[in-house]
């Protein structure tokens, strides 16, 4: 097999991971994003603010386990 069509054969292997990858970085983006807007929320927002940081905080959680299972189960970095 020639280098052309190993990497092409990799890069379709691992849309997966391309496709987790990008989850990552959406779901980091909205957490920072969340605890940001809780240190700067009004006292009386708290709760609701609290509860959407500790969602995005979570859905990060489940994306970057997600990311990590695929990495070790097809044993690709990209």
């Amino acid at each position: 097999m020639s280098e052309i069509s190993k990497g092409t054969e990799r890069s379709t292997k691992c849309q997966e991971h391309q496709i987790l990858h990008g989850r990552l970085r959406a779901d980091t983006k909205v957490y920072v994003d969340a605890t940001r807007r809780l240190e700067s929320c009004k006292q009386e927002d708290f709760e609701e603010t609290y509860e959407a940081a500790e969602s995005a905080r979570l859905a990060f959680l489940r994306a970057r386990k997600a990311l990590a299972l695929h990495v070790v189960a097809h044993k690709c970095e990209r």
